[in-house]
């Protein structure tokens, strides 16, 4: 489950690897510096673990990367420039690890600032930098350093944008695909129990689809689906996001939404696709299956509960609406 989600999000992954290099490459030297008697960089070392460790830990309960990310550039820039103060030359090796690191850890244009009052602060050490000289050739090296880093940042958050936008989405539809929904329904649990508000799922699938393949091709079909997503858009509010399982199959995460409310955004949409939605003619409709998430419910028990109120909806005669728990109502 945990290689799985590491392998999935790739955020996560980059905050979970920062935390490992930290507790392995910063808790060795801090240790040795205890024994040796540098209590205050021991100590600076120590508190400098502890807050990556508790960072990542919050990261990983809550999905929420980008502050933590931003969390640990600052800390790590922070904590050089107190060694580099502290320890002098030793302590300076540090800036140039994390000067490369916030770049990889948050986008370029605040990686750069954080990057430059590290570097700016560590000149300022006389500890570290005795002549002006070396504090002029330090300021360049940082520069030079840093601007390869802004350099590979800038291309390598453009082709991962691009990347993620072909792995995370489906090309005909535009809606986002199963592997996006797996990203987002994580975090929308989350969110939604650390909030303690409602959160609901519609799994919608067109009816005899297979038919309106076989009559009219699957140009024909590939029209209906489109069709389909743009009446879904207009019908549905900003924060509320769609994906495409596979086929004819869609979902919709929407937050806020249950009960009451879960069975009419699903009525709503029922309604406006047989209105909207044609095919040579004829009209086209979708069974949808509702289902409000559960406490304690995994993110897969709660996709099953919807899929097969779904599929009551196709045995109960298509063109309908069917909860998880209550039938053919609002529950």
């Amino acid at each position: 489950m945990w290689k799985h989600r590491l392998r999935v999000d790739f955020h996560l992954g980059i905050v979970v690897m920062f935390g490992a290099i930290t507790v392995l490459g910063i808790a060795p030297f801090g240790i040795y510096r205890h024994l040796t008697g540098e209590w205050l960089i021991a100590l600076i070392d120590l508190v400098i673990v502890a807050s990556i460790v508790g960072a990542v830990l919050y990261a990983w309960r809550t999905g929420r990367t980008a502050g933590v990310a931003s969390f640990l550039a600052a800390t790590y820039s922070l904590g050089c420039v107190a060694v580099a103060h502290l320890a002098g030359l030793p302590g300076l090796l540090w800036v140039y690890p994390v000067l490369v690191a916030n770049f990889l850890l948050v986008r370029r244009w605040p990686a750069l600032l954080i990057s430059a009052a590290a570097a700016a602060a560590v000149m300022a050490s006389d500890a570290a930098l005795a002549t002006p000289v070396e504090k002029i050739l330090f300021m360049v090296t940082a520069i030079v350093v840093s601007l390869f880093s802004f350099v590979f940042a800038s291309r390598a958050e453009l082709q991962r944008s691009q990347l993620e936008a072909i792995a995370l989405r489906d090309p005909l539809t535009g809606a986002g695909n199963r592997r996006g929904l797996e990203l987002e329904l994580h975090a929308a649990i989350v969110t939604s129990q650390r909030q303690a508000t409602p959160l609901g799922m519609l799994i919608f699938d067109i009816d005899h689809f297979k038919a309106i393949n076989d009559d009219f091709g699957h140009e024909a079909g590939d029209d209906v689906l489109v069709q389909l997503a743009t009446v879904v858009r207009g019908s549905t509010r900003a924060n509320d996001r769609f994906f495409r399982l596979g086929g004819e199959e869609f979902t919709l995460l929407l937050p806020g939404a249950s009960g009451a409310a879960l069975w009419a955004i699903a009525e709503k949409l029922r309604s406006a696709v047989e209105t909207d939605v044609q095919c040579r003619g004829r009209t086209v409709t979708i069974s949808i299956g509702a289902a409000s998430h559960q406490g304690g419910e995994s993110a897969a028990e709660w996709l099953a509960r919807a899929d097969a109120a779904m599929y009551r909806a196709k045995r109960g005669g298509r063109n309908r609406t069917m909860t998880a728990d209550d039938g053919d109502g609002p529950s």
